[in-house]
């Protein structure tokens, strides 16, 4: 009897190894699986009453990268200044790992742009056209954050951020099209917009060493220079992307 049990215990702890085993198999053919995985975004945008689609192929294991990554956020960081955390939000546009999918961003603004004979304005509205496209949402609501600034890449996959995560993007954008960008940010009003080094000629402006920074309203839709109200009538600190 002692036996018959000892060779059913046998038989039963050898069943789960293999079931374990198995299991296993499965998880890490999965991960393969998802390391290859390379997703198609279409984003769709207007410009000038044409509609356009932007089509991005984003390797899955990327974006759960950088969502993975540590972000700066001054709500977590009182004692400091909001204007600290500048230079790593900065930082986020200029991330070199996501070269290559801003780069796809651009290669077909650029392409768009020259068969259209688009001129330097032309250019940055057609950018902020397409940053304008993605859907407005709270961090409260897409994670578990009050502040949560997103790198290009999750933005772009997402279709969806708020003011800084469009700023980033479109700093991240313009930045690689050659453009002298700057984050404004408004403290008092908890807002993060862009600025663009370029005679636009007409809107709203802030002044840095002499340079004027023209508004670029990433989370909304006005055109290229002017800025919504309060923000229009607000002093901003200016941090150029570059550096």
């Amino acid at each position: 009897m002692k036996v018959r049990k000892l060779n059913l215990t046998i038989v039963v702890l050898v069943a789960l190894i293999l079931a374990l085993a198995g299991w296993l198999v499965s998880v890490q053919m999965q991960v393969r699986t998802m390391q290859k995985t390379v997703l198609t975004v279409h984003n769709l945008f207007e410009y000038k009453s044409e509609e356009h689609n932007l089509t991005l192929h984003i390797p899955l294991k990327e974006y759960l990268r950088y969502k993975q990554k540590q972000r700066p956020s001054w709500l977590n960081y009182h004692q400091y200044h909001p204007y600290f955390f500048f230079a790593e939000y900065a930082g986020m546009a200029r991330d070199p790992g996501d070269d290559a999918i801003v780069g796809e961003v651009v290669s077909y603004l650029d392409d768009l742009a020259a068969g259209r004979e688009l001129n330097g304005k032309q250019r940055v509205e057609l950018a902020l056209a397409f940053v304008q496209s993605m859907t407005y949402s709270d961090d409260n609501v897409t994670t578990s954050s009050d502040e949560y600034p997103r790198y290009p890449v999750e933005t772009l996959f997402e279709k969806e951020g708020d003011c800084e995560d469009t700023s980033i993007l479109l700093a991240a954008v313009l930045t690689d099209m050659g453009y002298d960008v700057a984050l404004l940010l408004f403290e008092e009003l908890d807002h993060i917009g862009l600025g663009i080094n370029y005679p636009l000629e007409y809107g709203n402006s802030w002044l840095l060493d002499g340079k004027r920074y023209w508004y670029l309203d990433t989370s909304g839709t006005r055109s290229a220079g002017w800025a919504p109200e309060p923000y229009n009538e607000t002093s901003a600190y200016i941090y150029p992307v570059g550096g």
